[in-house]
């Protein structure tokens, strides 16, 4: 993840707490891997807490802090914090002391990488942590990805949410296509205020890198994955070009 993401973190946290739709598909995997459990990119700790919960011991690496100390704070609030590690590092150079059955990479964040050599040398870096057997996730944004390459120069609302407070949170992004260099250049716009109040407005842009299926499957090869199952949604179905995600399942060689 980008540290821009330290200007975004409490939007970011309001928007995805309550996305439940991958939490299964990562909990059958633990389940069948067992052991310990490598998230990359952990973000405020929505999956870690919920793997937590569930007795898993987790080790969390992402590289803004300000997104690791909500996930600090949510994690000692349900109770969970001693099964969880949080380590601020780059995704491209981490490293932990361990080796790991399962490692995941949630919500499209692999994509915010968008240099071929960093691309690599985080797959590789992940590899060097991982057992022999372990299982790599890797969920990838597809279609909405792809639907928001057609809509250059466009303003999307992503949505409005409420804080217990009464503050409203609006997300909106303007998505700007490079197809030279197959990456989207998104603009995101975050609003906050009271009904009836002043907006005040904080405008990061990130970029994300457009992956084909055989480019990331090249990728995890060379890497030293063996590419077991390529999955197009949160329920396990078949990918197709216009699936809404582009899962991966790894396993290290």
């Amino acid at each position: 993840m980008n540290h821009e993401y330290d200007l975004i973190a409490p939007f970011y946290d309001i928007e995805h707490a309550h996305f439940a739709e991958d939490l299964d598909m990562y909990h059958n995997f633990a389940e069948l891997c067992g052991g310990k459990i490598l998230e990359l990119a952990c973000g405020s700790g929505r999956v870690m807490l919920s793997l937590a919960d569930e007795g898993y011991e987790i080790t969390g690496i992402d590289n803004s802090s300000e997104m690791l100390n909500i996930a600090r704070e949510a994690l000692t609030e349900a109770g969970v914090a001693a099964r969880c590690t949080l380590l601020e590092q780059d995704l491209c150079d981490f490293h932990v002391e361990q080796k790991f059955r399962l490692a995941i990479i949630a919500l499209g964040s692999f994509a915010h990488i968008t240099k071929r050599k960093d691309q690599q040398r985080a797959l590789a870096a992940v590899r060097a942590h991982m057992s022999p057997g372990g299982t790599f996730i890797v969920d990838i944004s597809n279609g909405d990805a792809r639907y928001m390459e057609n809509l250059s120069g466009q303003v999307l609302h992503q949505g409005t949410w409420q804080d217990d407070e009464g503050n409203y949170f609006t997300h909106f992004v303007s998505p700007a296509s490079a197809t030279h260099t197959h990456q989207l250049e998104l603009t995101h716009f975050y609003d906050r205020h009271v009904q009836g109040g002043n907006v005040e407005r904080t405008v990061v842009t990130t970029q994300l890198y457009l992956f084909e299926r055989s480019e990331m499957e090249l990728l995890l090869e060379q890497a030293g994955f063996v590419v077991k199952n390529v999955y197009g949604d949160h329920d396990l179905g078949p990918y197709h070009i216009e699936s809404p995600r582009m899962i991966f399942i790894a396993e290290a060689r």
